[in-house]
């Protein structure tokens, strides 16, 4: 706004117009950069996919190991009784 009273103030050109939508950001990646990325992901994702077999097998361990887990408490358990006799 220009004040009439004041002689030094300007009239400003105030006739920019600003671009539809968000702005981009400076380190935005292209649409080819971003399909490189999903590709090597699923890649990454598809190789890590583990056998039936050894799943069952790693699970038949741990079955195992909780068993044995659960009986040594057990015993423990007990033999903490005696000491506290």
């Amino acid at each position: 706004m220009v004040d009439p009273r004041d002689p030094g103030t300007l009239a400003l050109p105030l006739n920019f117009k600003r671009p539809r939508g968000r702005p981009r950001k400076p380190n935005a990646l292209t649409a080819a950069e971003r399909a490189r990325r999903y590709r090597a992901r699923k890649k990454t994702l598809s190789m890590h996919v583990v056998s039936l077999a050894v799943h069952q097998e790693v699970m038949r361990e741990r079955d195992g190991a909780l068993s044995q887990v659960r009986q040594l408490r057990a015993e423990l358990e007990h033999l903490l009784q005696q000491l506290h006799r």
